[in-house]
Order: structure tokens, then C-alpha cells, then sequence
């Protein structure tokens, strides 16, 4: 990776790691920030987190929607999903194959919509995991 010379004083290799922070390569007429696109910021402390999972047998790409009571989930709630595979007895464990989770996105009538893909062949037992912040 090339740093070019108007970030090489400012930068420094983070240890540990395999090198500079990306974030900081990234040119300045590229990043906007909440006052520049007029958009509302929502932020503070969390009045709840809730926790959630469902499993199910795919193979290939899916979209996948959880529904949950509206008092759990609402279009600005922080929700972050993980996927794995799960073996024979149900339990969680990381294969052969590559699962990836694309898209979230919930929903003010307490609907989780989440598109990814199971690379491989044949269907896979494979679990989402929900964390949701409100």
C-alpha cells in the first residue's frame, strides 16, 4: 500500500496490526460528516437491548425476516446480526463453508430484514444471531 506524501507525517503504524489504519487513507473530498449531509443524528444512552436468534437450512443467498414485538425493534434501532453454522447437536461451530450477512434492516412494525449468502452446495443448518439496541 502506497501513502501518499500529504498523510505520511500524520500516520503511523498501529501496533499489532498489519499497518496504518485505512480510515486515515481516506481522501478528505470523499468523507462527509452529519452537518455536511443535512441528516438527524440520533444518539445517547440505550434505554434496552434485547437479544434474539433463529435458525433455518439455506444454501445460496437469502433474505430473511424476523418479526418481534414493535416495543423490541423499531427502524432506529441498532441492530447487528451475525450468522454461523451450526453442527448435528445445534451447536455453533465455524466449517468449511463462508457465510456472510449483506444487509440489515428493521422496520417501525418490528420486522428484521436481513440478506446474506451460504456459499456452499448443499443446504447448511445456520443460525442468525440478533443483538438489538434501542
Amino acid at each position: 500500500m502506497t501513502v501518499t506524501d500529504r498523510y505520511e507525517e500524520t500516520l503511523e503504524r498501529v501496533d499489532g496490526t498489519s499497518g496504518i489504519p485505512s480510515a486515515n487513507l481516506v481522501p478528505e473530498e470523499l468523507t462527509k460528516s452529519s452537518m455536511d449531509t443535512g441528516k438527524i443524528i440520533r444518539s445517547g444512552t440505550p434505554t434496552s437491548t434485547y437479544w434474539h436468534f433463529e435458525d433455518f437450512h439455506w444454501r445460496g443467498e437469502f433474505v430473511h425476516t424476523a418479526t418481534l414485538p414493535t416495543d423490541q425493534v423499531n427502524s432506529v434501532s441498532q441492530v447487528a446480526v451475525s450468522i454461523c453454522e451450526l453442527n448435528n447437536d445445534g451447536v455453533p461451530f465455524i466449517g468449511n463453508a463462508r457465510l456472510e450477512v449483506h444487509n440489515v434492516a428493521p422496520h417501525n412494525d418490528g420486522r428484521i430484514i436481513v440478506r446474506g449468502q451460504v456459499h456452499w452446495e448443499n443446504d447448511l443448518h445456520v443460525r442468525l444471531n440478533y443483538i438489538i439496541v434501542n
